[in-house]
């Protein structure tokens, strides 16, 4: 197997580029290729590999293979691949195409997405939903914003963070993205915001308690390729690893940790032969604030409950700096679904490379930044795709790979929870439907110990802590707190006269 390098990369601007799909793809690939000739004349690839998480939903289009490959010129005999792995689309490409890549072809992967043009803006989000398992959508988990929000919630309460602590931390990495974003060509989002702006609820509104619209990436278009070959560039694809968790949200051990990552993360250690203290860059998936927390912890970068420390202070486990989400992530890029994680790649090239703003972001560190990574997942880590790059002539060695360093587990102490005597709340938030309506959604313990995804019946009973009866089991997934009388007032009196 041969060892797989980068000779370029490319994208287009992220937001609102109407083109239809194949075009955008192919300008994104014409892009790569021609950052190529710095290192090949050997412009043609072997294969092309397409990601796209719903070119049908979205953009109404199929027949990606030959759109791309038409608009390409490339030869007709070439092998074309299309990957689809939801929201970890763009990484999964990046799979393949290293996969292909090592076996001695040369391998052009693109990447996007255009959810913006044909759809209407209230009809994105239940497209983007499909990540959600089709049960849990049917019992009202409607959103993926709503997930990350009791993610977040449950996070917050684990790690007795404040609500006030929670909003400064999330007002500071807006403003921090935000101003990389500003200093990135292909961001979408080039303006900085002020604390004003952020806590005024006119401009930024609740999304999912407490997840406001500036603690969640856009969804727009955009689309991004690297180049990758079997012969020795200044840049390495050292490692490109996956795991897949439970669909169901209902039904994994917790929100605190992503199994997925956790495996997915220490494949991709083992193979590149390194320790997660030794990355000095990495872009982490940020479509929700609260995630990079949850993966950097994760993913060995951080303690467990330090995960917002790290992504604040940019110091792992051991102290030593770690540039985290230099590109302005996606909350300054947006998220197109199927171009993000491989988007991620390209900016890591970019941030070893010293290009455009990186070259002053890093100034003289630039040339002792070696090893970059980065995290891209579907819905909330269903599945999740760990890469690695690095410079193919490092300025620091390896201390090699070391098991007591890897990522572990969640501790059992953590998320360990007795059965409760009845039915009962263990983590809940209020979110808005497509059809703008509040939906109380919760995560309820079942007296046998089980999980269940229930609704409120209007708006009591939706309290952390408090048990609960069903109504009606049969009909949904709805419920009330234990002791409130459902019905009018005048019921109620009526009821109480006849027996008095």
């Amino acid at each position: 197997m041969n060892e797989v390098y980068v000779a370029g990369v490319g994208s287009t601007p992220f937001g609102k580029d109407f083109r239809p799909i194949g075009v955008i793809l192919a300008d994104a690939c014409q892009k790569a290729i021609q950052d190529s000739l710095s290192f090949t004349t050997d412009l043609v690839p072997d294969a092309l590999v397409i990601g796209a998480m719903d070119p049908i939903g979205f953009a109404r289009q199929t027949g990606l293979d030959s759109l791309v490959g038409m608009e390409m010129a490339i030869d007709r005999d070439t092998e074309i691949y299309h990957v689809e792995r939801g929201s970890a689309t763009g990484a999964a490409a990046v799979d393949l195409g290293k996969r292909l890549a090592s076996s001695g072809l040369k391998v052009l992967v693109c990447f996007g997405e255009k959810m913006k043009g044909k759809l209407k803006n209230e009809e994105i989000p239940s497209q983007i939903s499909t990540v959600i398992s089709e049960e849990e959508r049917e019992r009202g988990l409607g959103e993926m914003p709503a997930v990350a929000a009791l993610a977040s919630i449950n996070y917050m309460d684990a790690y007795k963070i404040s609500a006030k602590e929670f909003r400064n931390i999330c007002y500071e990495m807006s403003a921090r993205c935000l101003g990389y974003g500003a200093l990135n060509e292909v961001a979408y989002f080039k303006k900085s915001v002020t604390r004003e702006e952020y806590d005024n609820p006119e401009i930024n509104r609740i999304i999912a308690k407490p997840l406001t619209k500036f603690d969640c990436s856009g969804s727009y278009n955009g689309a991004g390729a690297v180049y990758l070959v079997p012969f020795p560039t200044d840049i390495k694809l050292t490692s490109v690893r996956s795991a897949f968790d439970n669909i169901k949200i209902a039904e994994r051990k917790t929100l605190l940790s992503m199994e997925a990552a956790v495996l997915a993360g220490r494949k991709a250690y083992q193979e590149a032969s390194l320790n997660p203290h030794e990355m000095d860059l990495c872009e982490l998936h940020d479509a929700f604030k609260t995630v990079p927390w949850i993966v950097a912890e994760d993913l060995g970068l951080a303690d467990r409950g330090k995960g917002h420390k790290f992504v604040m202070e940019e110091k792992n486990t051991q102290g030593r700096r770690v540039y985290f989400n230099r590109s302005g992530g996606f909350l300054a890029k947006t998220h197109p679904l199927g171009a993000s994680g491989g988007a991620q790649l390209v900016e890591l090239v970019w941030q070893l490379r010293g290009h455009n703003q990186y070259q002053e972001m890093f100034g003289e560190t630039l040339s002792d930044l070696n090893y970059g990574l980065w995290f891209n997942m579907s819905g909330f880590g269903n599945a999740c795709i760990v890469g690695i790059v690095e410079r193919t002539e490092p300025t620091r060695r390896r201390e090699g790979f070391k098991e007591e360093y890897q990522p572990q587990s969640i501790p059992e102490e953590l998320i360990s929870k007795e059965a409760p005597p009845k039915d009962k709340v263990l983590v809940t938030t209020e979110y808005i439907s497509p059809e703008d309506e509040k939906v109380n959604v919760a995560i309820i313990q079942t007296r046998e110990g089980d999980f269940r995804i229930g609704l409120a019946k209007g708006p009591h009973g939706v309290k952390k802590g408090k048990y609960i009866k069903w109504v009606k089991p049969e009909e949904g997934p709805y419920f009330i707190k234990e002791g409130y009388i459902k019905g009018k007032l005048s019921d109620f009196l009526r009821l109480f006269r006849k027996k008095s």
